[in-house]
């Protein structure tokens, strides 16, 4: 009888891990297009990025003032912040990415917006909101 009552606890535990795995398991993330280094002009590339580990990185120190990024499929990272991708869609012609983003004092929740230019160009807006647009080219590190 105590077998019975410790699998009915493990089969619990088991489906727990099942269900809440299943956020991670399904995250939306980015197009493979974007994963990599993102600044404003490619002669910036190498004075704020490097690869470490074989993982693009920020060159210390940090700019935090810079205009990159690093796109990963399932984070953004900036010099002054770190989002996670909680969804991704798609409108007119824009990518809209929900994530949780947090940096040396808050945590927020933001919804960015990119629109693919070229193969290698991209306007990156931290808040969707036009006139905040950057042109970010990308990285070849």
């Amino acid at each position: 009888m105590v077998k019975r009552g410790w699998d009915a606890i493990g089969g619990s535990m088991g489906l727990v891990a099942l269900i809440m795995g299943q956020g991670v398991c399904f995250a939306d993330t980015l197009d493979s297009s974007l994963i990599g280094a993102w600044t404003a002009s490619a002669p910036d590339c190498p004075k704020l990025f490097e690869r470490r580990g074989g993982a693009l990185v920020f060159r210390q120190p940090v700019d935090k003032f810079a205009q990159a990024a690093i796109i990963e499929p399932n984070q953004l990272l900036t010099p002054s912040a770190a989002c996670r991708v909680q969804g991704v869609s798609h409108e007119n012609g824009a990518i809209k990415v929900n994530a949780e983003c947090s940096d040396s004092i808050s945590y927020t929740t933001q919804t960015m917006q990119i629109k693919v230019k070229s193969g290698g160009e991209i306007v990156y807006s931290p808040t969707g909101e036009t006139s905040l647009d950057t042109t970010f080219v990308k990285c070849r590190l």
